[in-house]
């Protein structure tokens, strides 16, 4: 059964917490569609992600760096929730949970682009606690 390897996807996990982030993605989806002119507001009040590289994971890409000013988490190196918009100018980037100010990428070079996970699940132990908070 899929729910054995991958947890997450066990309709049990779902929570309200859970539903108002893709609503809120999917909100932030149809603006960016249209005009990404919020963005700039949402960056104002947006942690910030340093020495960051995409991470290829059984949830999804995912950031790991360094985060400042993360609401719930405060600074220290994070693995964030699925990445699903990112600047083309390397200014911003959108999870699951939240805009992220990009600062220095940890390979600015581009010969390491992407770092793959070498767990096979994820479960309760992953770093931003998957599925009960989501970074």
């Amino acid at each position: 059964m899929l729910t054995r390897s991958f947890p997450f996807l066990d309709p049990s996990t779902i929570t309200a917490e859970f539903s108002e982030r893709l609503t809120s993605l999917a909100r932030d989806c149809a603006l960016l569609e249209h005009d990404i002119s919020f963005v700039e507001a949402r960056l104002r009040t947006a942690p910030t992600l340093d020495l960051y590289v995409p991470m290829l994971t059984p949830l999804g890409l995912r950031l790991v760096g360094q985060v400042t000013d993360h609401p719930q988490l405060g600074s220290r190196w994070i693995i964030t929730s699925q990445l699903w918009f990112a600047d083309p100018g390397g200014r911003w980037a959108r999870t699951l949970s939240r805009f992220y100010n990009l600062a220095r990428p940890a390979d600015p070079g581009g010969q390491n682009p992407i770092t793959n996970s070498s767990l096979s699940t994820f479960d309760d132990s992953d770093m931003d606690g998957w599925p009960r908070s989501y970074n």
